[in-house]
This record gives structure tokens, sequence and C-alpha cells, in this order.
């Protein structure tokens, strides 16, 4: 049998054979008119799109010119940049009027050209203003005029929320209602009253800038946001002395910060000593050092009008030991705020803080030349924004401990409270406290003291002031004494 063909098998071969074939016949049939019709769509778009009129703009490159589809009853312009065709429609049927759009489009994408602006982008555009104000803005940091922090802060929020709604408008198009948009955005993202304030400044300055270029005429009326202020908590002086206790009884102890999920499902946060036998619920999230410094923060703040991001900053170079007829710290601090004034301390700073040296000598944390070292936590010496944060952990252990974390009142209590509390006591406790000086002192305005600091002060703090009265004076109306008013008869 070997050598014979099995006539089966070649039948089955061949019908075989004979499927396939008709089956890729089919498939080439059914697929050319898909690509004869992709084909024809494609010629008709080109045919609609392709310039049935071109006209060049006198004095002008030839690169630039205008044309008229058979897709659009305008005129369009059409531009070459570095080899790429740039191209946008004029919105005039009329030729006079398409030329005069032509060459406001070449000095609009010329300039964007020169200034690194892309092409299609208008260099009235909310965009393009705010990378010429943003330069601006770099010359004033280089000047010392504005902090780093303040030009990051600004650019963080331009770049998170005002450029992706704002960005690709043309400067005069931003209306009233165009602001009013945007503030109905920022109000469903939870954010505080301020917060969306400060957006909005920072937008109304992108166009008091384009108005100073004349790009606009005026700046738009924007929406108006109530402002609630919302001042720190204080501390009575029976609070401060509680806090002061505890600080001192926490000093060396390492602090365990645990996460747990309660009956009801909440998640919770456990403050407990790590060498305790009290039991630990949850996940360990980190560990707390408790150190000397919070101890005498607590009272250098309450005793020095200084601000939580001032400990950053704060080297003993910049601090004078001034001891004549008053005996004060006279702080010397970088700016913040716009404010460089010198800060004058109370009496009582001045011992903490040669408490604080000596015992950062004895640790051998700074050396004897410490003019450059900073006055807390000096260990950190090249991660100051580490230091702060270490401090405020520790602040809110405090606050667990003690309780005092808001005021009866339910503001919140957080480093800045020690600030608020310095000077409340200063305009509850000092004899004729004058606002002005001390406000120049604390390094802020009149109207912040009235709005945020003094707000909790009441007539019933001041009563023997209020009730107060002089021996003798003389009441006047203009130049004329109307009466004379003694004392012993009122």
């Amino acid at each position: 049998m070997r050598g014979t063909r099995n006539p089966l098998l070649l039948v089955g071969i061949s019908c075989a054979a004979s499927y396939y074939l008709a089956m890729g016949k089919a498939i080439a049939t059914a697929s050319k008119p898909t690509k004869e019709k992709t084909s024809a769509s494609a010629q008709m778009f080109a045919q609609r799109t392709r310039a049935t009129e071109k006209h060049y703009i006198p004095n002008y490159p030839t690169k630039l010119f205008i044309y008229k589809q058979a897709a659009s009853k305008y005129w369009w312009v059409r531009y070459f940049v570095n080899g790429n065709a740039v191209r946008k429609t004029t919105k005039f049927e009329g030729m006079r009027e398409a030329i005069a759009f032509a060459k406001t489009f070449y000095d609009t994408v010329t300039y964007n050209q020169r200034h690194g602006i892309a092409a299609t982008q208008s260099a009235t555009s909310f965009a393009a203003c705010l990378k010429e104000l943003l330069k601006a803005e770099k010359a004033k940091l280089d000047r010392g005029e504005i902090s780093k922090i303040t030009f990051d802060n600004s650019n963080y929020r331009y770049e998170k929320s005002i450029v992706p709604f704002f960005g690709r408008m043309e400067i005069k198009d931003i209306d009233y209602m165009c602001v009013d948009r945007y503030l109905n955005q920022l109000s469903t993202q939870s954010l505080s009253a301020s917060t969306i304030t400060a957006y909005l400044g920072l937008t109304r300055k992108v166009l008091a800038y384009a108005a100073r270029r004349r790009l606009i005429t005026s700046v738009p009326e924007f929406p108006s946001v109530k402002l609630n202020d919302k001042p720190r908590g204080w501390f009575t002086w029976s609070e401060y002395s509680k806090l002061w206790r505890n600080a001192g009884r926490l000093v060396g102890k390492k602090i365990q910060v645990r996460k747990y999920f309660d009956d009801l499902g909440e998640k919770q946060t456990q403050y407990v000593d790590a060498s305790s036998d009290q039991f630990k619920l949850g996940e360990l999230m980190r560990n707390i050092d408790m150190t000397e410094d919070l101890r005498r923060l607590i009272v250098f703040m309450v005793n020095s009008y200084i601000r939580p991001t001032d400990i950053k900053f704060m080297q003993h170079k910049h601090v004078d030991v001034v001891r004549n007829r008053n005996v004060f710290l006279r702080l010397r601090l970088p700016p913040t705020k716009g404010h460089s004034d010198p800060i004058t301390t109370m009496p009582k700073a001045v011992d903490t803080y040669h408490t604080l040296l000596q015992y950062h000598l004895a640790q051998g944390l700074i050396g004897a030349d410490h003019s450059e070292d900073y006055v807390f936590l000096p260990q950190y010496k090249n991660n100051r924004d580490y230091a702060l944060k270490q401090l405020q952990r520790q602040w809110e252990v405090l606050m667990h401990e003690t309780g005092l974390a808001t005021s009866p009142a339910g503001e919140e209590r957080t480093l800045y409270s020690l600030r608020h509390t310095c000077i409340m006591w200063r305009l509850m406790l000092g004899e004729g406290v004058n606002t002005l000086a001390l406000a120049r002192n604390a390094r802020t305005g009149v109207d912040m003291i009235d709005r945020f600091y003094a707000k909790p002060l009441s007539g019933e703090m001041n009563i023997e002031m209020l009730q107060s009265r002089r021996r003798k004076r003389t009441i006047y109306d203009g130049d004329v004494d109307i009466f004379k008013v003694d004392s012993s008869v009122t």
C-alpha cells in the first residue's frame, strides 16, 4: 500500500482548499468597498478645505496669506512658523477686514515666538499675561520685595486652580459673570472664605497687570465673598499654667501616635507612652519625642509676640540681650509678612532664652560659637521645616494630654494661640497700652489686632480702665472752654 494515494484524503484537501480560497475572495471583496468609501470621504474633505482663492498680504512675508475654502463662508489666515502651519478663521466675509485680521494675527504669532509662547496661543490670553506677570514677581523676589514662600504659594495656586479655568480665555473676555462662575466652582471644593478670597485676589492681580499693559481698559467688577473672622483661641492664666506643668512632665518621653477604628467604625487617634503598659490600639503611625524645647517655647512665645514660622529662622545672631532701665530681648528676625521691625520682648523671655541656651550647650547641641545655630531644636540645622513640624506634633500631644485643644467658644488652639495669648495679655494687663505700638512690635496691623487678637476682649476685662476718672479735666468745644469738671463733685 506504500505509494498508494488515498482518494478520499485528496478530495478532502481539495474541498478545504476551495473553501479557504472562496473565503479569502469574499473578505477581499467585502473590504474593497470600505476602502474605496474611506478614500472618497477623505477626497471630499480635502476638496472642501482646499484653498479656492488665495491672497498674500502686501509688505508682509509670503508665508502669510488669507484664503477661502468651500467648507466655510469666511476668510481664513495661514502662517508658517518653524515649518508648521498655523491657521485660524478670521470670522470675516469681506477681504478688507480679513486682511486687517491677518496683520493682527501675524503680530500675535511673532510676539509669541519671541517670548516663548505657543504660536497657537494668543498674546492677550490669560495664560500669556500670567507668564509676563510671574516674570515681574520673580524680579520682586530677587529684589527682596516678596518672600520665597509668597512667590511659591502664588505659583501653586495659579497652577492648581486659576490657570485650568482661565488659562485659554482672552483677557478682554473675562467679565463679572466669568469670575462669578469661577467663584461658584471654588465654592464646591470645601475651601474656607479666606482661601477663596486669596484665589480671587490672584486672579484680579493678573487682570490688573493686563490693565497696566493696556490690554484691557479696566479691571472688571468682582463678586464679593463675606469673610467671617475666626481668631485662634488663647489661654487664661490657669490654662497656661496647666500647659507648662504638663509640658515639663512629658519631657524625655516617647509618645506613640496610633490610629484605630472604634465600635462605630470611626477612625480615632491614640496617644500613648511607648514605655507604658497601657494597651496599644490599632496601627502605629509615628513616634514623637517630647523635648525641653517645647516647654521653653511655650513661655518664650507668650512673652515675645513671635509667630510659629519665626521659629524656623531664629538664630542666636538675631537675639540681643538688653539690660538697662528695662530688661528685654531685641529680636532682629528676618522680615515676615512685609514687616521687618525688631521685636521687643517681655522680661521673662530673657530668662527662658538663657535657660534654653545653657541646656543646648550642656547637651552638646551647639558650640561655644553659636551665633549661626538656631534657638529652638538646633539639631535640625539643615531641615528647619522638619524642626517646626516636630514642635507642632509635640504640641498636638500636649493638647491631647491637657484637653485644651479647643477653647470654651470652640476655637482651635494651635501654636499660634501662644502669640494670641501674648497680645491678649498685654491688652488686658498692660497699663495704657498703645495699640499702634503693640501692633508694630508684634509685626502686624492695628486692624488685625482688632479683628483677630482683641476680638475676645470684653469690657469687663478692663473694668478699672473703663471706670477710671481723671482728677480734673477741661472739656472743649472747638477753641472755647465750655466747663471744667471736678471729679470730687461728680
